[in-house]
């Protein structure tokens, strides 16, 4: 953080923060070695009411505009109902299973991420899970509850689009070291490809000593055609060391009579990280697409304020 101001009241708040990076990538194809480098600030409101609900927002600075249209950040309103977050947030699949570990300084293509089908707002981070840039693009709303160790998500993409309508549930319980997750989600996309896809999830994450081991499931079926899709991760760290290998395979999700499968894959991936502290690290890793058989490399400092 490298600001901080009040407004108004004492319990509202707006602060600033960022992230950077700079390096180098060979970016899965020929000749496509270079510099790359990125500076992001992100803006983070918050502010709580004389009865005690907590609301806020955030928005990165390059996506203003979207923020603006709820395509982009997100709103939320929190109390001991649970919280309700609108905008370019997560879908309750999405929410409640996440994704495996990536590796990379600069992601290299997220090809970690499976597919989830109910995530809303506009792609503007890259991640892969919208799959068609005309869909999902207003604002999309997620309601989490907690009671202890037990997690609940509800979502829907917005329902004014009534060409293409995705509605989640899902759940998470955490025990000692090891949680588990699952969600059921469905898409109903009637525009450019009609299909009616059902998607279930399942995942499990466990802390054991100096590694983390994630793993996910899911099988979506479409007018009676179904894909399967699994993704494995393991982190060990060590100190101001960190290292992390993962498997993903999405490319089953070719085979469904629809259009929203793009950038389905099978890949796998390593990499590391160490602590400079203070907020820098350097960061490296080798991602392998098995599908389009290509791979890309990256290497670099980050930053973040």
């Amino acid at each position: 953080m490298i600001l901080a101001a009040s407004v108004g009241a004492a319990s509202a708040e707006v602060t600033l923060s960022g992230s950077a990076r700079m390096g180098v990538i060979d970016n899965f194809g020929a000749d496509n070695t270079g510099f790359t480098s990125r500076a992001r600030v992100e803006f983070t409101l918050s502010g709580e009411t004389d009865g005690g609900l907590s609301f806020g927002a955030s928005f990165r600075a390059d996506n203003a505009a979207g923020a603006n249209a709820g395509t982009a950040g997100s709103v939320f309103i929190s109390g001991t109902f649970g919280t309700l977050s609108m905008g370019d947030v997560d879908g309750a699949a999405n929410a409640a299973l996440g994704q495996v570990d990536g590796v990379g300084l600069t992601g290299l293509s997220d090809l970690n991420e499976l597919t989830y089908l109910s995530n809303g707002g506009a792609d503007f981070d890259g991640d892969g899970n919208i799959f068609d840039s005309n869909e999902n693009v207003d604002p999309s709303a997620l309601y989490t509850y907690s009671a202890g160790d037990l997690s609940v998500f509800v979502s829907s993409t917005n329902p004014s689009d009534n060409l293409d309508l995705a509605v989640a549930v899902g759940a998470k319980y955490t025990f000692g070291n090891l949680s588990v997750a699952a969600a059921f989600e469905n898409n109903n996309d009637q525009d450019t490809s009609p299909s009616d896809i059902d998607n279930v999830m399942i995942g499990v994450t466990g802390t054991f000593g100096a590694v983390t081991a994630k793993a996910i499931y899911g099988q979506a079926d479409s007018l009676g055609v179904t894909a399967d899709q699994i993704a494995l991760s393991l982190t060990y760290t060590a100190d101001a060391l960190s290292a992390t290998a993962f498997y993903a395979d999405d490319s089953e999700l070719s085979n469904l009579p629809s259009d929203i499968t793009a950038g389905s894959a099978e890949a796998y991936g390593i990499g590391a990280s160490y602590d400079l502290g203070g907020g820098a690290k350097v960061v490296g890793g080798y991602v392998k697409n098995k599908t389009a058989d290509t791979n890309a490399v990256d290497l670099g400092v980050s930053f973040s304020f």
